[in-house]
């Protein structure tokens, strides 16, 4: 009896800890946590991070892996299958969160830096340099970058996890979910086309004016 109560205990305490890791993930940051001074391959930048999420979301999801793998090795002693099943969940929620946390994985921040945009995403990275740029394309999932040569991402995880929908001799695709409404098309076309343009990144000038954007829009997408 006293086996099944603590089972029982043991799934509520975790259920529990998956709940507050979603609901943390709705939480909308204020457009000076959404768009900061940023920096990719050494050279400084304005980046543009995913406008819903919060901090408490890193410690939370420690716990989650750490829960989920703590419920398999309670499980040994009563079912096999079950521990099995639970310590394998957690070891690779505790690689997904310990590749998010040194950086290795990336949350698919947009950095736009003198040279070009970077992007990071679940172990792929992405820096198409603004001479490359022929044009933007948006649809619901993904900015798509039109290049005059082909750009490859690099994999820091398995290839798997970051797969990218369009990647051609002449485009690549930059998922923007959870990227707050900009106006891309314009910042991509402006900074591509303008090399005196691009010296502003590397100011808190185009920082100041993407969080009036957002500041004044509230929501929506573009």
């Amino acid at each position: 009896m006293s086996g099944t109560i603590g089972g029982i205990a043991a799934l509520a305490a975790l259920a529990l800890i998956v709940v507050v890791p979603i609901a943390l993930s709705l939480h909308r940051r204020p457009p000076e946590e959404v768009v900061t001074t940023g920096s990719a391959r050494g050279r400084a930048g304005m980046a543009v991070h995913p406008w819903r999420g919060h901090r408490a979301s890193g410690p939370m999801s420690w716990a989650l892996a750490a829960g989920v793998t703590a419920l398999g090795l309670y499980f040994l002693g009563s079912s096999s299958y079950a521990a099995a099943v639970f310590i394998a969940a957690g070891l690779c929620l505790l690689y997904l969160v310990w590749a998010r946390t040194t950086g290795r994985a990336g949350d698919g921040t947009l950095t736009f830096t003198p040279e070009g945009l970077h992007q990071l995403l679940a172990g792929s990275e992405v820096f198409v340099p603004w001479d490359a740029v022929r044009g933007l394309v948006t649809t619901p999932q993904d900015f798509i970058v039109e290049t005059t040569r082909p750009v490859v991402p690099v994999h820091h995880m398995p290839t798997w996890l970051g797969r990218r929908n369009v990647v051609t001799a002449d485009a690549i695709s930059l998922p923007r979910q959870n990227l707050p409404p900009l106006p891309y098309q314009e910042m991509v076309e402006l900074y591509s086309t303008s090399p005196a343009a691009r010296e502003e990144l590397a100011t808190d000038e185009p920082v100041r004016r993407a969080r009036g954007l957002l500041s004044a829009t509230g929501s929506g997408s573009r």
